[in-house]
């Protein structure tokens, strides 16, 4: 996406300079023309760069948005079937034994679904605020970026203007300004490059969620699990 931001529109002003007429008239038109096309292609598209950021972050937080309604209406629905099951539990309790017993596994229930709120709220909010900050570090790389590229035209740009100035061929000056451009095309895909390795920061970021999330979960089963066996025996089963 960025190599189509600012370097395609120069290549493509570039390549009409390509006949040899054209690079006799390089220099008279560097400025009239040449210039002026390359810096309104660099700000069209610094403009859709922006329109697809304020895009891509409203998605981000609409998504975001409806994944925590939804655990929100899970969590809330979870919680009235187990009220449903400890009311029944407590219609079955005939002695003062099971009436305990009773009381005691729905503490233990209830401790265990606390913790493991607590767990998969941590994992997500650790992803979510380690999930801004990749996208906070892509965005300031990419902006270095095509700085650092606007920055190296700028100053093809000037030096061309310049050796038109003094009297250097305008087949030469054009050589020049192109290989600088190219030089400028290659730093810049390097450094989006770089900029793009925010996926592999991403990914761990998801297993880490995964694995504590899957841990939350196992040691909950445990938990019901020993609740469960507890509930048995003083119901005689």
């Amino acid at each position: 996406v960025g190599a189509v931001l600012a370097i395609s529109p120069v290549f493509s002003v570039l390549a009409q300079e390509g006949t040899p007429p054209a690079q006799a008239n390089f220099c008279t038109r560097i400025t009239r023309e040449i210039d002026q096309r390359i810096d309104q292609h660099i700000s069209e598209r610094e403009a859709k760069l922006r329109e697809r950021r304020a895009q891509r972050e409203a998605k981000l937080a609409e998504r975001r948005e409806e994944r925590k309604d939804r655990l929100e209406d899970h969590r809330e629905r979870r919680d009235e079937r187990r009220s449903e099951h400890y009311a029944k539990l407590e219609a079955r309790a005939t002695t003062t034994a099971q009436k305990a017993a009773v009381a005691t596994f729905q503490q233990a229930i209830e401790s265990a679904v606390s913790a493991r709120k607590v767990a998969v709220d941590a994992a997500q909010s650790a992803f979510k605020s380690g999930l801004d900050t990749a996208i906070a570090n892509r965005k300031t790389a990419v902006d270095a970026a095509i700085a650092t590229l606007e920055s190296s035209l700028d100053a093809a740009m000037a030096k061309a203007k310049t050796d038109c100035s003094s009297g250097v061929l305008p087949a030469t000056v054009r050589a020049t300004y192109r290989t600088s451009v190219e030089n400028a095309r290659k730093k810049f895909q390097d450094d989006m490059k770089t900029a793009e390795k925010v996926r592999d920061t991403v990914k761990t970021l998801q297993d880490t969620r995964r694995v504590a999330v899957k841990k939350a979960v196992d040691d909950f089963k445990v938990a019901v699990e020993k609740a469960r066996q507890d509930l048995k025996a003083a119901f005689g089963r």
